[in-house]
């Protein structure tokens, strides 16, 4: 399980966010309440909580 993502915000989008860690982008959803307290650019920390389903990460 990932808790939090720390790193350089390379996109910002009501829908999602994507972080650079360490040369990987991760993909998150967010809220639009979270899109809103994001900065527009640099570093920022997301904590995160991972649905499983049988069909869905």
């Amino acid at each position: 399980m990932i808790d939090r993502i720390e790193g350089e915000l390379i996109e910002r989008e009501p829908t999602h966010a994507v972080m650079d860690v360490g040369g990987i982008g991760f993909h998150i959803s967010i809220s639009l309440q979270t899109y809103e307290a994001l900065p527009g650019e640099g570093r920022a920390k997301l904590y995160t909580h991972l649905h499983v389903r049988e069909d869905i990460l």
